[in-house]
Formats: C-alpha cells, structure tokens, sequence
C-alpha cells in the first residue's frame, strides 16, 4: 500500500528523476577520483550554474499524504532536497564547490544553504552563469584540474558557446537539461519561426542549419491559371528530429555523448532532453559507461 502510494504522489515527476540520475553518477565521478590512484592526482569540481534556492518546495499534497501515511516523511525530506544539497552530500566528496544563481533572492538562500556544510571547500556566486562559465572555463587548467558542470536552466537560457567552451577544456564532464518542449514550441508550423525566436535557437542549437533540418519549402502557383508562385514553408521537425540534432551538434565537440534521456510531464508530454557529454578523451570510455547504466541505455 505504501509502495503505491508513494508512486502516486511522487512517481514520475522528471524533476526528481533527474536529480536522482545526477547523484548517482557524481557519487560513482568522485569514486574514482578519490580510489584510482591514477586519478589522485587531480583536483576535482563540481559546478552547478542555474543553482535556484539549492532545495525543492514539496508538492502540496505531499504534507497531507505524509500525515497519513507516516512512512511517507522520508521521501517528502528526499523530494525536497534539490541538485546542490544532493550534490553536497555525495561521498566522497569533490574537492571544491561552485554554485551559481543570479535571482538575489535564491541566491541568499543558497548562500544560507550552503552554511550546513562546513567542511565542504563552496563558492556561491551572484552572477550570470553563461558570463561565469565563459570566464572560468578559459582559465581553467586540464593539467591538474577535472570537473562535472551541470546546467538545468529555465527554458533556454545556455548560450551554445558555453557549452563548446567546456568541450574545448577536454576536461569537464557535461550534464545537461535540453528544452525539448521550449524548442518545439518554438518551431511553429506552417512558417519559420520570428526573428527573435530563431536566434535564440541558433544560440541554443549552436548553428542555423536547424532551418534545413526542421523545415521544407517549395514553390506553389497562386492557382492553375497564375505563373506566379510563392513559398509554402512545412515545419518536420518532431521531439526525434530535435533531440537527433542536438546530440549530433554535442558529438563535434565532445569525446563521447549518451543517448540522452527524454523526462515527461504527468500527462507523458516530453518536457526535456536529459544529456550527458563526456569531455576527457581517456576518461570518456569510464564516463561514457557509467552514465549511460545510470540512463539505461
């Protein structure tokens, strides 16, 4: 009874998914890099960009169905433990910290987070995270440094050049939260997008040969009797077609890409990609197999 009640309230949310398959696989990173001798060496950092307040707010009906079913306390505490407290209390733990949240208000909160952990080495930083990560992934050292960067923004807030920065390091390990629903929406039928909105998806998608890919023009004539023709756009582009290129456009950047992982809402509408790039080609072959158990491909 339990069992199922738990599913009710908590099964399926791709939020929890998520951060579930993230911890498993900091808790296997930090593993190696504290047992391998080889890997001993490094010093290792875990960067989460779009940090929010650090914890979860609990589903309303949560509080309810925890006073009625007692044992279900545990797992509204777990719920509610978001990616930087999960990150946190991964052991072994990484060498440094670095969250980053631009909304002042979560930012303080984070900030209040990040106090219970004492003996952990933190940076909390108020800034823009594509700003941070262009700066600090140019200065960053792949003699002596390796690194997890996970980027869960709202909607579609990376900018592809930060994310070809972290390939070129060939030292960080990528988690990443693909807007597989912004972008199709974004992708409106019948017509190419607006301005505005096809460069953000060049920004996100990293070149404009999505157009090519996503959409098929031909010339009609006005009627049987007219020589004059004009344009009739069809968008083709599917949750497939999008996720295909998006993989592909990781692929010429990084040593190794998962098959990524589609989370879908309540109603099994697919909401986000969830990838994984490893950027290590020596270490690609071991991250490449640990995420991809962990997303069960």
């Amino acid at each position: 009874m339990a069992k199922e009640t738990q599913q009710r309230l908590f099964g399926g949310n791709w939020t929890q998914e998520k951060l579930e398959l993230l911890t498993k696989y900091l808790h296997a990173y930090t593993t190696i890099f504290k047992r391998n001798p080889r890997a001993q060496f490094f010093e290792t950092t875990y960067v989460d960009a779009f940090a929010g307040t650090g914890t979860l707010a609990a589903p309303e009906r949560s509080g309810s169905g925890s006073q009625i079913f007692p044992e279900l306390s545990e797992e509204v505490e777990n719920y509610q433990k978001g990616s930087v407290q999960r990150a946190l209390e991964v052991e072994p733990q990484f060498d440094h910290y670095i969250f980053i949240e631009k909304d002042n208000n979560r930012f303080r909160e984070l900030e209040h987070l990040t106090k219970e952990f004492p003996t952990r080495d933190i940076r909390v930083l108020n800034q823009d995270a594509n700003e941070f990560l262009r700066n600090w992934c140019r200065g960053f050292d792949a003699r002596s440094s390796r690194a997890v960067v996970f980027l869960d923004p709202f909607g579609a807030n990376v900018d592809w050049e930060v994310i070809e920065l972290i390939a070129k390091t060939r030292a960080i390990d990528l988690w990443l939260l693909f807007p597989l629903f912004a972008v199709n929406r974004m992708l409106i039928k019948n017509q190419k997008p607006p301005t505005a909105w096809a460069r953000r998806l060049t920004q996100l998608l990293g070149t404009a040969n999505w157009e090519n890919d996503f959409y098929t023009s031909r010339k009609e004539p006005e009627s049987l009797f007219d020589s004059e023709r004009y344009e009739v756009i069809a968008k083709i582009a599917n949750t497939k077609k999008i996720s295909d290129f998006f993989v592909r456009q990781l692929q010429k950047h990084f040593a190794g890409v998962a098959e990524p992982l589609i989370l879908y809402n309540s109603r099994r509408s697919p909401l986000y990609l969830f990838c994984f790039a490893a950027g290590n080609e020596k270490g690609a072959t071991t991250g490449l197999k640990i995420a991809k158990d962990i997303l069960g491909n």
